[in-house]
């Protein structure tokens, strides 16, 4: 048996949506049941699994039974998860377990965050500083902080300066250009990275992604031919954890829960790197998708910046990264940035993108991951 996604639907990310939380949800409910091709009834749906990192991103808790009522099915369960930045692949890996394990027939995945809930960057960092290391919390260091600090670490180790850093910035833009749904389609170069102001040195205010709104869901079936003739299968989906402090972590420069997870998702999957036509990675901030790289196989250590720079992740490349735009471009709603991710491969494997439609895509990869790399999920879907 394969489990398959039969299902998909994102609303268009923003940067300050005049929608509520609960009418993001809402909409993502009744176009993620709308899109199943041969239909699907609200019997049919018998687990709900809601990805949302903090109440204080919507107001909203308790929405697992919320979301069972919209999709009419009372005798539906569900439940809500959280894993920082990882919520979304979560909630996919735990969709697909209830499923291939048999506890669930069909689950309906619902990822949401309203960031501009909170009405200034200052508070909404104060909410995302909650997901670090407690002993990084009491110091006053926000994620970006960290993140200049394994740039910092990686730069020295690595020779990647911060023209290297830029490019990720540059390609990911380039990219949410052909993406309707992206919060910042705007072309960028280079230059405009460089020149933008610093936030936590090295790392530019274009080095980071984007506070954001959005929402996104799926369907995961246990007989997915039943609801349409070209599903997505989920081959593996792996979640692994890390360290949550930085300040403990033999190698900075190396996300190793990342390099876990794809290992183990290749080898359950039967499958490489090789093998993958097309990635969507966790470009919280540009060197994390430089490290993702050679996480994942992309790249030899330190060699993340050399393949960037010959093209090999970019639209056009061998192994292109972010189609979507990535969370520089598209937007990081962060419940809905994993689920998005599905969202965005299921599209691509069925050919379905327009204008960003990687040629022949056939296998594809998604990572997603909370904090500094605390939490990892890799999952490898194909047609």
């Amino acid at each position: 048996m394969k489990v398959g996604i039969v299902g998909a639907y994102s609303v268009k990310y923003e940067l300050r949506s005049e929608k509520e939380a609960w009418e993001l949800i809402g909409e993502v409910v009744r176009g993620t049941l709308k899109s199943v091709d041969k239909g699907i009834s609200s019997k049919d749906i018998d687990f709900v699994v809601v990805s949302n990192f903090s109440d204080r991103f919507g107001g909203i808790l308790h929405t697992a039974p919320y979301v069972v009522s919209l999709v009419g099915n009372p005798s539906a369960r569900g439940l809500r998860v959280e894993n920082a930045c990882a919520s979304g692949g979560t909630a996919l890996y735990v969709a697909w377990n209830l499923v291939r394990t048999g506890l669930a027939e069909n689950v309906l995945v619902v990822g949401y965050e309203k960031m501009s809930y909170q009405p200034t960057s200052a508070e909404a960092n104060e909410v995302l500083m909650a997901a670090g290391h407690p002993d990084e919390v009491v110091l006053g260091a926000p994620f970006v902080s960290l993140y200049a600090l394994i740039a910092k670490s990686y730069m020295d180790k690595y020779g990647a300066t911060e023209e290297d850093l830029a490019l990720v910035a540059v390609k990911n833009h380039e990219n949410g250009l052909r993406n309707p749904l992206a919060a910042m389609r705007r072309k960028i170069t280079v230059e405009d990275v460089l020149k933008s102001p610093y936030i936590s040195w090295p790392l530019k205010l274009y080095d980071s992604s984007l506070i954001s709104d959005g929402a996104a869901g799926f369907i995961v079936s246990r007989e997915p031919r039943k609801f349409t003739d070209t599903p997505v299968y989920v081959e593996s989906v792996s979640l692994v954890h890390d360290t949550p402090g930085v300040f403990e972590r033999p190698d900075i420069t190396e996300l190793r829960a990342m390099k876990y997870a794809a290992e183990e998702v290749f080898r359950a999957s039967g499958l490489g790197i090789s093998d993958i036509d097309v990635l969507e990675i966790h470009d919280a901030f540009t060197i994390s998708e430089l490290i993702a790289y050679e996480m994942l196989g992309l790249a030899r250590r330190g060699e993340g910046a050399k393949i960037l720079r010959e093209g090999v992740t970019a639209f056009t490349g061998e192994k292109p990264v972010n189609p979507s735009g990535g969370l520089k471009s598209k937007g990081h709603p962060i419940g809905a940035t994993g689920v998005g991710m599905v969202v965005e491969l299921y599209w691509q494997l069925r050919g379905e993108t327009g204008d960003r439609q990687i040629k022949d895509a056939e296998r594809g990869l998604m990572e997603n991951h909370g904090g500094t790399g605390g939490t990892v999920v890799v999952a490898v879907f194909s047609r």
